[in-house]
């Protein structure tokens, strides 16, 4: 019988959040802010059932997250306060992902507020939840303390410039922040199994 990896929380986040940015990359991009709001909304209504699927990869995203952040807490012996803040960050989650698979098909002017709620509030929360823990894990040092804090980083200037509505940067910023944060989730899952 084959053993399951200590840090199985860890790849299983790295796994989900890979298969959560293809799908924005692919079949959500038409849905978001990078397009006109009225191509944007004949885009989901047209593609309801690929638009509920792909937000779908992005509720375990965030699950996966959730449970890699209580691993990880649970490694290193943080204490509760990361993840209240992790909490915090996966109910707006659930909140605004909740809406874009459920009512925005039908009642596209929802989408923008869903935006800023995962992209501004939840991807905030998530980062700070994420510092904490960081600054709480005993021998982050070096170049791996330098890819790690890079990746807090763009964490939060999503969050910034998912709230200023910059379409661009959010694409441009979202995509350094997973190129970053999808190997790393490898790379300290092994460091604390």
């Amino acid at each position: 019988m084959r053993r399951v990896p200590t840090a199985w929380p860890a790849y299983f986040c790295a796994l989900a959040n890979l298969v959560a940015i293809v799908a924005m990359a692919t079949v959500l991009t038409p849905g978001t802010t990078l397009f006109p709001e009225a191509s944007r909304a004949a885009y989901v209504t047209e593609n309801a059932v690929l638009w509920r699927l792909g937000w779908s990869t992005w509720v375990i995203a965030a699950i996966s997250l959730l449970v890699f952040y209580r691993w990880w807490e649970r490694r290193i012996d943080a204490g509760m306060a990361p993840l209240w803040v992790a909490a915090a960050a996966f109910a707006a989650d659930m909140i605004a992902e909740s809406t874009l698979i459920v009512l925005v098909p039908d009642r596209p002017e929802l989408a923008r507020p869903s935006f800023l709620i995962t992209g501004g509030v939840a991807n905030g929360l998530y980062t700070l939840a994420g510092m904490l823990l960081t600054r709480a894990t005993p021998g982050i040092r070096g170049g791996f303390a330098l890819w790690t804090w890079t990746m807090w980083s763009a964490g939060i200037a999503l969050s910034l410039v998912t709230l200023l509505e910059m379409p661009l940067a959010i694409a441009a910023v979202s995509a350094a922040l997973f190129a970053l944060f999808i190997p790393w989730c490898v790379a300290m899952g092994r460091r604390l199994a």
